[in-house]
């Protein structure tokens, strides 16, 4: 494919033209773009692809047979046969599986030439208006925008393989309503949570409290083993994650990106926690299992199993806790993963490390996802500027 270079706010396309006949280096071929405003990295990122692979098409004149007559729902068939398969986790595939589901009543039956902008602008607006099976109340925009994502990415497949000579998907999607605050724990109710923690078992306490010292996610915390903790220089290596789809195995898989894998740091305190727990499990290998735990034992296991425990099960857990200490139940597993990054924030840690320490890809996902907490930190550090200038 074309190589994709940045320049300034746009991107040199260039497509190497080989030899001619006389085993002389053509001159290759350029061409400048510019990506629409208002992508996201990862959209931007998708769509300089699409325009890679158009521009050396044309460049080369390679023919693209398009069948004008297969439909959504045929095509659809074809890439959850051939394509699919190879290219996503079962997770993600299980996840897209389900928004398949909400789009082809709506338009599985239109042909891929004949998808227009306006039919994916009526299908969000409809799902917007569908009832949840699961919560009684309209799909969350959430739930569209995950629709969309994938009727672009099914599509983008589509205009690879020849089907479509462009994705009539994108930028169809327009965020509705104004966008949520992340459930987040202020300093007094953490205290209270960590409170309510010293009264759970060992491994209840020890879980909960890494993923409010650290912010890693629920799945890579399920998915850490002994030999990832480093006490000398008081560091966890994030490298895995543990996923569970209903009526299939437990799967570990490798983090979420590559920026998942990734060091984080505990304090003393959680020092001496650990090695209490470890004690425990070093206990309980013995008394139950009769061998020794190794290094290679995940730190959260299932009694009486080496595999990993489920992040479901700590999900369930939590609220049960929550409850029982008339703490806010509209808090999850997940608000400890955002308590902990507003907490950093507060501290004026910079977003860059925010992000290292978050697994995050690019720090303009940081900054998108606790704007709210930057914009206290902007609004805290003007006011200190202006009383030390005494204006």
């Amino acid at each position: 494919m074309a190589s994709i270079r940045k320049r300034g706010n746009s991107y040199l396309l260039v497509v190497s033209m080989g030899y001619d006949h006389n085993g002389k280096r053509r001159l290759p071929q350029q061409k400048t773009v510019k990506p629409p405003e208002g992508l996201t990295p990862k959209q931007r990122e998708k769509w300089l692809n699409e325009q890679a692979m158009l521009f050396e098409r044309a460049c080369k004149d390679t023919p693209v047979t398009v069948d004008k007559s297969i439909t959504l729902i045929e095509y659809v068939q074809i890439w959850l046969r051939d394509v699919a398969p190879n290219k996503l986790a079962k997770s993600t595939l299980a996840r897209d599986k389900q928004d398949i589901d909400r789009f082809l009543p709506y338009l599985g039956g239109y042909k891929l030439t004949e998808l227009r902008p306006k039919n994916f602008r009526d299908l969000y607006n409809e799902l917007r208006k569908q009832i949840s099976q699961n919560t009684g109340k309209p799909l969350s925009e959430y739930t569209v925008e995950g629709v969309h994502a994938c009727l672009c990415g099914i599509l983008s497949d589509a205009m690879e393989s020849g089907f479509i000579n462009h994705n009539p998907a994108w930028r169809t999607y327009k965020y509705s309503g104004k966008k949520k605050e992340k459930v987040i724990a202020d300093e007094e109710t953490m205290q209270k949570i960590i409170a309510a923690l010293e009264n759970e078992s060992l491994k209840y306490e020890t879980y909960y409290k890494l993923i409010i010292a650290t912010g890693m996610r629920r799945g890579e915390c399920c998915g850490l083993k002994w030999s990832d903790i480093d006490y000398e220089k008081n560091s966890i290596h994030i490298q895995r994650n543990v996923v569970k789809i209903t009526g299939e195995d437990i799967i570990v898989k490798d983090t979420k990106t590559a920026a998942g894998d990734r060091y984080v740091y505990f304090s003393p305190e959680m020092e001496s926690l650990l090695k209490e727990y470890k004690r425990e499990c070093v206990w309980q290998a013995d008394a139950y299992e009769n061998r020794e735990l190794t290094e290679d034992d995940f730190v959260f296991r299932r009694h009486d199993s080496r595999d990993p425990m489920t992040p479901s099960t700590f999900t369930w857990r939590f609220k049960m806790i929550l409850k029982k200490n008339g703490l806010p139940e509209k808090l999850n597993v997940h608000s400890l993963r955002h308590s902990n990054a507003s907490l950093l924030i507060a501290n004026g840690t910079d977003v860059a490390t925010v992000a290292s320490l978050l697994g995050h890809s690019q720090p303009s996902t940081t900054l998108d996802t606790y704007t709210h907490a930057f914009d206290k930190n902007k609004k805290a550090a003007s006011e200190a500027l202006q009383r030390g200038l005494d204006i």
